[in-house]
């Protein structure tokens, strides 16, 4: 009985990862030619943040999640219930330092709120006044981008977000300072596939203090992420800067635990990969990450190590069934058992399912939960239904997308 479900899921895998690969060998065919980005103007906010999305090739405008989503993709900053620092910083060949710093912050449910760094250092500039062999003196040069984001859930399949950012390079004495956008829309197919769209430097350019502006080329982003088991995904994006060949990304997180991730990934011709390690601090959880790769430039081998705070991502150890937490005295808890064994249970099927504050769409989300988490059963009200959620308020999910687990 389990075969027609493997070779359906693994035929859905195998379209999946064709289609970004057809639309890029065609997209190379009408081009012509083969050109990088490289050497256009901020091409700082091209090379990519966080270590996972990194590690799986930068295929993550599906697949992102957490504080490093207002670069990835901005509409999915909202997937996450919880609050959520990332931080990275990574030394790079030629005196280069590149740092990335984001934070996201749920909104009373109506939208998270993203704010990011990206920051890249060049020291050890050479400087000369004339045509000599020892230089004159020596420079940094630094550029900086700060994001501020905001991600919103539409239904329980669309989301849309968006970036504003500010643009700052210093070379030498000179200074330049910009404003660019950022837009991107994320779309649940079903609950194990995503496609995911993103939009990035709208209109965005460099104007520096002598009068010289410097366009930043647009980058299109189209990406798909497929589940085929719990703890397994892949990922696949196609990349497309003005006056750029595109470029194709693939990579894959598998979970044999949950707190030990190990990614892999191809960005474009350069394989990547990497492993993680989380664990809990109090209520919360901490993901340290490391990622290998390689130099665009001279092709060294670059290290990555990153961290994930989560605030509140872990539940209570003192009183813990799946999807229901509660920390108080013995008799309480005791209460609180009776409680839960008197009623019906249901688990969440869908991949990521809204909890509403009425039986209704156009009731405001409360938060949004994921398939296998499970909730106590209040009242039954047609397709929509009231479940006890683990901090204790109540909400109103669709009956389509949970199972009864006990009358």
């Amino acid at each position: 009985m389990q075969q027609p479900t493997f070779v359906k899921h693994v035929s859905i895998l195998i379209t999946f990862m064709l289609v970004p690969a057809v639309v890029f060998s065609q997209v190379n065919k009408l081009n012509g030619t083969s050109v990088t980005s490289a050497g256009a103007p901020g091409a700082f906010l091209r090379t990519g943040v966080g270590t996972r999305a990194l590690s799986m090739g930068g295929a993550f405008t599906a697949v992102a999640s957490g504080p490093s989503a207002a670069y990835w993709n901005p509409a999915a900053l909202d997937r996450s219930n919880h609050a959520g620092l990332e931080l990275m910083n990574v030394n790079l060949p030629f005196d280069r330092t590149a740092n990335y710093f984001g934070g996201a912050f749920p909104i009373g449910g109506l939208f998270t709120l993203g704010v990011s760094w990206i920051g890249l250092k060049i020291d050890g500039i050479e400087g000369r006044t004339g045509n000599t062999l020892q230089p004159d003196f020596f420079f940094s040069s630094r550029q900086d981008a700060f994001f501020l984001s905001f991600g919103k859930t539409l239904t329980y399949n669309l989301a849309i977000g968006a970036s504003v950012k500010l643009i700052r390079n210093d070379l030498h004495s000179d200074v330049a300072t910009g404003l660019g956008f950022d837009a991107g829309v994320t779309f649940q197919v079903h609950d194990r596939l995503a496609l995911g769209l993103v939009a990035q430097d709208i209109g965005t350019d460099y104007r520096w203090d002598n009068g010289l502006t410097e366009e930043v080329p647009m980058t299109l982003r189209l990406g798909t992420a497929f589940e085929l088991y719990d703890g397994v995904t892949f990922a696949a994006d196609v990349n497309k800067t003005e006056g750029a060949s595109p470029t194709f990304h693939v990579g894959a997180e598998l979970r044999p635990v949950r707190t030990l991730p190990i990614r892999v990934g191809l960005d474009h011709d350069r394989f990547t990969g990497g492993a993680g390690f989380a664990f809990s601090v109090s209520r919360h959880m901490l993901e340290l990450s490391y990622g290998y790769s390689t130099d665009r430039i001279v092709n060294d081998d670059i290290h990555r190590v990153s961290l994930v705070f989560s605030f509140g991502a872990k539940k209570s150890p003192r009183y813990s069934t799946p999807g229901n937490t509660y920390s108080g005295s013995r008799s309480a808890q005791n209460n609180e058992m009776k409680y839960a064994s008197a009623k019906p249970k249901v688990q969440v099927t869908a991949r990521v399912l809204n909890v509403r504050s009425g039986p209704g769409t156009r009731y405001l989300r409360i938060v949004q939960v994921r398939r296998g988490e499970t909730f106590i059963l209040m009242e039954k009200k047609k397709v929509w239904w009231k479940i006890r959620l683990s901090d204790g308020r109540t909400g109103w999910l669709h009956s389509k997308y949970v199972r009864l687990l006990e009358e």
